[in-house]
């Protein structure tokens, strides 16, 4: 079992680590100076969706054993794919960003393909440890981050303009409240949540981790999509790719500190090992259950190797990015209504019986 506490840091872990990519200009591409107010929408229907999730779920079982009880083997193996999928895609955006960041602040003389490898071998030891061991481990670095990140905040008030976020919405409500709803995907790794169900201690404790996990992420999206609107102007504020480390690179601590993105690049590179431990093991657990494996080691390294070949396949990180938003206008209604539809069907099920 994974205690309650540590439990909530994996899935904060593996929502933010995406924040700090390329999402506060997705936001700010759709709404504009607003991208803060649209944040703060789909942050309230992430966790709507996670309350209404958590009530009508009854039983601790993921939503690949649900399947098992409502269409048999064949629903169960279909579930279990779709699930894999959206978890390697998830994984594979990731993944093909990292290396090319790495390259461009830390180490500008090695090849990006090097990194991925270390990359990989990180990711794959990391999930030979166990999803335990990664949930201590990431329990024990979190608060680092988090004091890192509120430095990083602080440091960057003198650049923060309160004209930057005017007019207060931006290029209007409909792009907010309408074309906004699709950013829902930033949420959408609290899929992680449901597939490690069965390592919560019992169903109460899960909800509890659910809430806080959304909430205490939906806060850090804010913290971040409101730092880039009060610190850019709009438009200049769509121009940057990776918005997070260009306002690291804002910040200068007199001559003696004069390079925070390094800083900030080491301190993301420790998350994002985290995040591919906890995808990987997690889309292992997902094949085991699915094909009703024994163990589930056997399968690290088949997993680790497909996931960095498919991250290989765009040709750029603005490729990657591109895809990676056309994958979440599909993803997104499958992580938050597939459990619904599941266990509702269930309940169906044992009512008539």
């Amino acid at each position: 079992m994974i205690p309650k506490k540590e439990f909530t840091g994996v899935l904060i872990t593996v929502i933010v680590v995406k924040m700090l990519l390329s999402y506060p200009r997705e936001l700010v591409l759709i709404s504009g100076q607003a991208a803060w107010i649209q944040v703060i929408y789909v942050s309230l229907a992430a966790a709507a969706l996670t309350y209404f999730t958590i009530h009508v779920y009854s039983r601790k079982s993921s939503v690949i054993e649900l399947a098992q009880i409502i269409g048999g083997r064949g629903l169960r193996f279909a579930t279990g794919i779709l699930i894999f999928l959206i978890l390697l895609a998830n994984f594979s955006s990731v993944a093909r960003v990292f290396p090319e960041t790495v390259k461009i602040v830390l180490l500008q003389n090695f090849s990006a393909d090097v990194v991925m490898i270390i990359f990989a071998i990180s990711a794959g030891i990391g999930a030979y440890m166990g999803i335990r061991s990664i949930a201590r481990v990431n329990y024990m670095f979190l608060p680092i981050a988090g004091a890192v990140f509120t430095g990083f905040l602080l440091l960057l008030i003198p650049y923060y303009k309160i004209d930057n976020i005017f007019p207060i919405l931006g290029e209007g409500a409909d792009k907010i409240f309408l074309s906004g709803f699709n950013s829902l995907s930033l949420f959408s790794d609290i899929i992680i949540l449901n597939v490690l169900l069965p390592y919560s201690k019992n169903l109460s404790e899960a909800k509890t981790v659910g809430v806080r996990a959304i909430v205490i992420s939906a806060i850090v999206a804010f913290l971040i999509t409101a730092a880039y609107c009060l610190a850019y102007v709009y438009p200049v504020s769509r121009d940057y790719i990776l918005p997070v480390y260009q306002m690291s690179r804002m910040i200068h601590i007199s001559s003696f500190f004069s390079r925070f993105e390094s800083f900030f690049q080491f301190i993301w590179s420790i998350l994002i090992f985290l995040y591919a431990s906890i995808y990987i093991y997690a889309m292992c657990s997902v094949l085991q259950s699915t094909f009703n494996l024994k163990y589930i080691n056997p399968l690290i390294l088949p997993v680790t190797i497909l996931g960095i070949t498919i991250a290989g396949i765009p040709s750029s990180v603005t490729d990657a990015i591109g895809l990676e938003k056309y994958v979440n206008l599909i993803e997104y209604p499958i992580v938050f209504l597939l459990p619904i539809i599941y266990s509702v069907c269930v309940k169906s099920k044992e009512g008539k019986e």
